[in-house]
């Protein structure tokens, strides 16, 4: 079995979440003791819920900025600093803002004044540490290459992974080498093969694994402490998604197994519930705007019901607020775009900050959907997509959601290679769906309505489309994937 790193990336983000909200409660703690001279006191049980609101608040707010994740080690010191104040100013406001709600919540100032400096200085010290960290490469990597699409996931890996280093390309199988990293020399026989002395990892496709010829030497790697690690894993890592080009039935197969777990059966519904009729509760002022503004803004019904396909392809009705003209489909069922002319004004607003989905929530609580999932497609389309992106019925294997990994990590398109690239995002997160990465998607969601649905394409979003290399078109991606050419410009890029 493979070394998979995704599930460690997903920890190491989770460890300095829960570092950052225990500093909250730590430095609130140590303030109340130099405040009242003992650590048990009546006073901190009467701060607790304020405390343990502004710990959950803090983390979260640096987690949107995109502090925590390696793929972000770029981001630039003023980004850093603004964004820890950020946090840190929202857990304030919560320390002080609770006892508006609750007099008996209120944290005195003197262990404000005590605790909160330390907060201040214990959160900035784990950033330092943070960012020193993901700047140093980690992880340093050869990967065998049999044929250009091996080569060309490398070229990419080299140049958008802060914390890989693709220290050259080992041939197998007879292949020639065309791109512009280091060749380390042919593999005939393998085990004569010499790795540069500082590997830490060789990066493989499954079908190196069936070769009888590269085994034994990958044994011998792997007993000399060196990690063989699927390259499919690893573009997981850096991307966040699956690159379709690498994915396999054995992939396919390994990444169902989620669907058995209990979270996936009983915890997830139970955290769809509990969370839906909260969102109703507060969200209900926004969601009369919203059915003001559709009374406004066009003649017609207020709500919008459409066929969907839910889990195994079963239809359902879904339910939102109505945002086009009601003539929008006169010329037949048509995507909708960033500026699609059938959407009225007011109804812009609401799709920017997503009241029309609000609705939905009554889809989730009828078991229709989950709150985190691959986005509903329409019938029409999904006839259509499947002959043109492969494995595309494969979304229909699990509950659609309101919001998802594709959504908030991947800007608003309407293309067919937007459909693909989204595709490959709901790939990922079918296979580590979990409790922890919903609650990771829920804090991006938030802020996608924060910011309006406004996601400019990062560098991970750009570096997603150099993959078109291996596609060739979209139109009929079904053939035969074998490539006799690679695109020397891309690798040289």
């Amino acid at each position: 079995m493979l070394y998979s790193p995704v599930s460690r990336s997903l920890l190491i983000t989770a460890f300095h979440f829960l570092v950052d909200a225990g500093v909250v409660l730590l430095g609130m703690a140590i303030g109340t003791f130099w405040r009242f001279e003992q650590w048990t006191t009546p006073q901190f049980l009467r701060y607790l819920p304020a405390v343990l609101i502004a710990s959950l608040v803090l983390p979260s707010v640096i987690y949107t900025g995109g502090m925590y994740s390696p793929s972000h080690a770029r981001i630039d010191s003023w980004s850093r600093t603004r964004w820890t104040l950020f946090g840190l100013s929202a857990a304030l406001i919560v320390l002080l803002g609770m006892g508006s709600i609750d007099l008996n919540a209120r944290v005195g100032r003197g262990v404000l004044l005590a605790g909160f400096p330390l907060v201040t200085l214990l959160c900035i010290a784990h950033q330092i540490l943070l960012h020193r960290s993901q700047k140093q490469v980690v992880l340093r990597a050869v990967c065998l290459v049999s044929e250009p699409d091996d080569e060309l996931a490398a070229s990419i890996l080299s140049k958008n992974s802060a914390s890989t280093s693709i220290l050259g390309v080992l041939p197998v199988g007879g292949y020639e080498p065309v791109g512009t990293l280091p060749h380390l020399g042919n593999s005939s026989p393998l085990l004569e093969t010499t790795l540069p002395a500082n590997t830490t990892m060789v990066m493989v496709r499954e079908s190196h694994l069936m070769m009888p010829d590269l085994t034994p030497a990958l044994r011998r790697w792997r007993y000399q402490g060196i990690d063989i690690v699927s390259l499919t894993d690893i573009c997981e890592m850096v991307f966040h998604a699956v690159p379709l080009q690498l994915v396999t039935e054995n992939w396919l197969f390994r990444a169902s197994s989620q669907s058995g777990l209990l979270y996936i059966k009983k915890l997830k519904r139970l955290f769809d519930i509990c969370v839906s009729l909260l969102c109703l509760l507060t969200l209900w002022p926004a969601l009369l705007l919203g059915i003001i503004a559709v009374r406004l803004g066009s003649s017609g019904p207020i709500f919008f019901r459409q066929t969907r396909l839910g889990r195994m392809g079963k239809p359902f009705v879904i339910l939102k607020l109505r945002t086009m003209h009601m003539d929008a489909e006169k010329d037949g069922p048509q995507w909708s775009g960033s500026k699609d002319q059938r959407i009225f004004y007011l109804g812009t607003w609401l799709r920017r900050f997503r009241i029309d989905e609000i609705p939905q929530l009554l889809n989730i609580l009828r078991g229709e959907m989950s709150f985190v999932g691959p986005r509903p497609e329409r019938p029409e389309f999904i006839d259509d997509l499947e002959l043109r992106i492969p494995f595309y019925r494969e979304r229909l294997l699990v509950q659609p959601g309101l919001t998802g990994w594709a959504q908030v990590r991947y800007p608003y398109g309407a293309s067919m290679e937007d459909a693909w690239r989204k595709h490959e995002l709901d790939l990922y997160y079918i296979k580590h769906m979990s409790l922890l990465l919903d609650f990771f998607v829920l804090l991006e969601t938030i802020r996608t309505v924060l910011t309006g649905g406004v996601r400019p394409k990062d560098a991970h979003t750009l570096a997603m489309h150099q993959w078109r290399a291996l596609d060739g078109t979209f139109e009929h991606p079904l053939k035969d994937t074998s490539h006799s050419l690679l695109d020397s410009t891309l690798l040289a890029s």
